[in-house]
């Protein structure tokens, strides 16, 4: 499957149909397609982060040189039962939202690729994004990182052992 056709089939799968004319739908394509990059899905193409956050040129002469096949999200590729949950995740914690999208890819990219500390990416995003109010800054980070965030064994046994510790003392007091 080449990556034009990968993308297609996320774009189908989020039910995402690209106007190459809008500039919104060119905001959410680069956005969905980074984030889903970094939540590992396959595809070549390389990003850098610019003004409006992650842009790929590769992936942006794609869309318009092919913008009948986005805009109709043909394509005979389909997705990796992974690769579908990924897309529904994204589509379901961001909702397409332009702003949303442009302010998570951009942490992903600093806190993922640039490897800063979460706060220290944060205070840049805030930064960058000054144009966006802080809800909106928060909100976009905060879904980045329950997207992008995958708990290691030792994370997920102790937040397992510690909702078991909750379960426990809620049946108790439900007996007294």
């Amino acid at each position: 499957m080449n990556d034009r056709s990968k993308v297609i089939a996320c774009f189908r799968e989020a039910g995402f149909r690209m106007d190459k004319d809008q500039f919104e739908h060119r905001l959410i394509a680069q956005k969905l397609v980074y984030l889903l990059k970094l939540k590992g899905v396959e595809c070549a193409y390389p990003f850098h982060l610019y003004v409006r956050g992650p842009y790929s040129p590769d992936l942006a002469r794609e869309y318009y040189q092919h913008a009948d096949e986005f805009s109709r999200c043909e394509t005979e590729s389909t997705l990796s039962p992974a690769e579908a949950d990924s897309v529904a995740s994204l589509t379901g914690l961001f909702d397409k939202s332009p702003s949303l999208l442009e302010i998570g890819a951009t942490y992903g990219y600093l806190a993922y690729e640039m490897h800063q500390p979460p706060q220290q990416a944060y205070r840049a995003v805030r930064r960058m994004k000054s144009f966006y109010s802080n809800e909106q800054i928060v909100k976009g980070v905060n879904r980045a990182k329950q997207y992008l965030f995958v708990p290691t064994a030792e994370e997920r046994a102790a937040l397992d052992a510690e909702l078991q510790e909750w379960q426990r003392s809620g049946i108790q007091s439900m007996r007294h």
